[in-house]
């Protein structure tokens, strides 16, 4: 099959398939006597795998891993492959949820005080003569 059947089959752009290509992530396929590149129903398989672990929030540099052993490797090793990529992704996962909520306890912070200021028409001069910039600049 092409790209454009692979890309259909798989639910990913032919433009993403290229891009996986590029970067490593994606084995390349034959391509045929015309030069198109000639998709099997394992590169198929594969483009679903990588738009799986793409879609549970796993980097690139993450997913080529397990797709390699995917490939190549047995079940066990791909579960293997799997268990430890997941662990780590939700170890990193777990960080950013942390630094989101106390990104979005300050903003709530800066919102109430925003709120409390008395409403001003005056032109000041200068940003920083501002009181609600201030607040935020200063944090």
């Amino acid at each position: 099959m092409n790209i454009g059947e692979a890309a259909a089959a798989s639910s990913l752009t032919p433009d993403t398939i290229r891009f996986y290509e590029r970067k490593g992530v994606l084995p390349r396929p034959p391509r045929l006597a015309s030069g198109y590149r000639h998709y099997t129903k394992e590169h198929v398989a594969t483009l679903r795998l990588a738009k799986g672990l793409r879609e549970l929030e796993l980097p690139l540099a993450e997913v080529a891993p397990i797709l390699s052993v995917a490939h190549d490797g047995t079940c066990g090793e791909i579960r293997e492959s799997m268990t430890k990529t997941f662990t780590k992704t939700l170890r990193d996962l777990d960080v950013r949820i942390e630094e989101l909520e106390e990104a979005r306890d300050h903003l709530d912070g800066l919102l109430q005080g925003l709120r409390k200021m008395r409403r001003t028409d005056i032109t000041v001069p200068g940003v920083d003569a501002c009181e609600c910039v201030r607040m935020v600049a200063e944090g």
